[in-house]
């Protein structure tokens, strides 16, 4: 059975002042027709225009128009006062569920957000606000990522904002393109595909990828065989819930202590996290070693690991005269503010 259409007060709002603006106009009409033609009565258009304003707003300033003994016209004039309480009493009402519904307010935070998208560039796409993306989102309202979630329940993301905090959505489907360039795809740095359905998550990579060759996309993928064309159809990592969570039930037996301690380093307010931090091309600290870079005093955080170009392996505690080459990978931990401050020396902003 399809679900009865919901109720549209603008929809309504506008059949109002439509229908106000119709019988302003046909009831000039007729009473300049009805004094030029039928009594021999001039009544000039302003006259009878002003005779209708007064009569629909039920101001009443008496007979604008001599009407009296004319039949039609006072008859005509009682239906146009009926219709002067009944249509504003309309509007007034229907103005008055969209103060009511939210509606107005509604209308002006989304305009907002699409300001806000508008001008967003080097963010990351959130696709589907479920059990996965929920998590998605609250990580990155944590540490400071700017971000655009798209799903295609309102409501749902509407109560995660009450939940989670405010963030910027857009209610659509993420496998269309004009949903996908709304959020802007063009100039996002990373996709999270987190859609419940495989086949939903690859069509939604696949898109992606054709919009943007060059974004990093990290999508949900559960089937050993659907992952693999998820990773043909563009995606740069493929990420199985099920599998981690598996790994997570080990570790809480057997590395308990470990896995407190990751746990509360996730729940801290600073938003203690690892960051990977890539040099540029522009960058200061391109051709200098560890030792001179100095990132200690630089920001607050702890040197990890680091990785030379074109080399899959990592050095861990990498000595003081690593040197930071161009393309070069660096691991920290820290407050996410502080390694956002290094984020901008490294790129050569």
């Amino acid at each position: 059975m399809a679900n009865p259409k919901r109720y549209d007060p603008w929809f309504m709002l506008r059949w109002g002042i439509a229908l106000l603006v119709l019988l302003f106009f046909v009831s000039t009409a007729v009473y300049y027709c009805l004094g030029e033609y039928w009594y021999l009565t001039h009544w000039s258009l302003m006259d009878c225009a002003f005779m209708v304003s007064i009569t629909l707003s039920t101001i009443g300033y008496g007979d604008w128009l001599d009407i009296h003994g004319k039949t039609a016209a006072e008859v005509y004039t009682m239906f146009l006062a009926l219709a002067g309480i009944g249509v504003p009493a309309f509007l007034i009402s229907t103005f008055t569920a969209l103060i009511v519904e939210g509606v107005i307010g509604d209308t002006v935070r989304r305009r907002r957000m699409q300001q806000e998208i508008a001008a967003m560039s080097g963010h990351v796409i959130v696709c589907g606000a479920g059990a996965t993306g929920m998590h998605c989102i609250e990580e990155l309202l944590r540490i400071g990522r700017k971000f655009v979630a798209v799903d295609v329940n309102a409501e749902h993301l509407k109560d995660l904002q009450t939940t989670l905090g405010q963030f910027p959505f857009i209610v659509g489907s993420g496998d269309r393109d004009e949903v996908l360039l709304a959020a802007g795809i063009m100039r996002a740095e990373g996709l999270l595909v987190c859609l419940r359905e495989d086949k939903d998550n690859l069509f939604i990579t696949l898109t992606a990828r054709v919009l943007n060759p060059d974004i990093r996309i990290a999508s949900k993928g559960v089937d050993d065989h659907v992952r693999k064309k998820m990773v043909m159809a563009g995606a740069n990592a493929v990420v199985n819930p099920t599998a981690i969570g598996g790994l997570r039930l080990v570790s809480e037996l057997i590395r308990p202590a470990t896995v407190g301690f990751l746990d509360s380093m996730m729940r801290e307010k600073t938003a203690t996290r690892f960051g990977e931090l890539v040099i540029e091309k522009n960058s200061v600290l391109r051709d200098k070693t560890l030792a001179e870079a100095d990132l200690r005093h630089r920001a607050d955080v702890l040197l990890v690991a680091a990785r030379h170009p074109g080399v899959e392996t990592f050095i861990y505690n990498p000595k003081a005269d690593f040197l930071l080459e161009a393309n070069c990978v660096v691991v920290v931990l820290g407050p996410s503010a502080e390694i956002e401050k290094l984020r901008p020396v490294f790129q050569g902003n």
